[in-house]
């Protein structure tokens, strides 16, 4: 009876460490593996894989969303360059403008002098030299602004020194 209850004792023994212990069939042996707790440990890994997708698709969204932050405002950069560029086009051309406005009014004031001079001329050679000027005036037209610019300058003071010259000359 001894043998039968020694025997009853390792069989009951041998059932209590055959419950559920745990899921990973690496622990516990064949005896402490539990088939729920393995699926409870797969579900925990799906789940966790899960997580990290999401994460990652979570992450790549938000990436996709800077890079399209970025191309706008890079769009955006690239756009208000143009604008400025053409803006500052526009202003270099209204002052190149009013540089010609002013030249050809300066054009048109020299030949008038030129001609009041020719008509104000008391010999044929200060009337001729008068002519001259006038030319010389009218001939710049074809320069760029600068040259030309220096050039009626220089044209208006030869005037202006002819025309003091008549002034003193009895």
């Amino acid at each position: 009876m001894k043998r039968l209850a020694r025997l009853a004792g390792a069989m009951a023994l041998a059932v209590l460490s055959a419950c559920e212990t745990t899921g990973n069939p690496r622990e516990g042996g064949l005896f402490g593996w539990s088939e729920s707790k393995a699926r409870e440990r797969q579900a925990e890994k799906i789940s966790r894989i899960a997580g990290a997708e999401a994460r990652r698709t979570q992450e790549t969204a938000q990436g996709e969303a800077l890079q399209a932050r970025g191309a706008a405002a890079e769009r955006n950069l690239t756009a208000a360059e143009k604008q400025r560029i053409r803006s500052e086009k526009v202003r270099r051309n209204q002052q190149a403008r009013l540089v010609e406005e002013r030249l050809q009014a300066q054009q048109l004031r020299l030949v008038a002098k030129a001609e009041q001079l020719e008509t104000d001329s008391p010999t044929a050679a200060t009337a001729s030299r008068a002519r001259s000027y006038r030319r010389e005036v009218i001939a710049t037209q074809t320069l760029p602004q600068q040259q030309r610019t220096e050039r009626l300058h220089a044209v208006e003071a030869e005037i202006d020194a002819a025309r003091a010259r008549l002034t003193r000359e009895p």
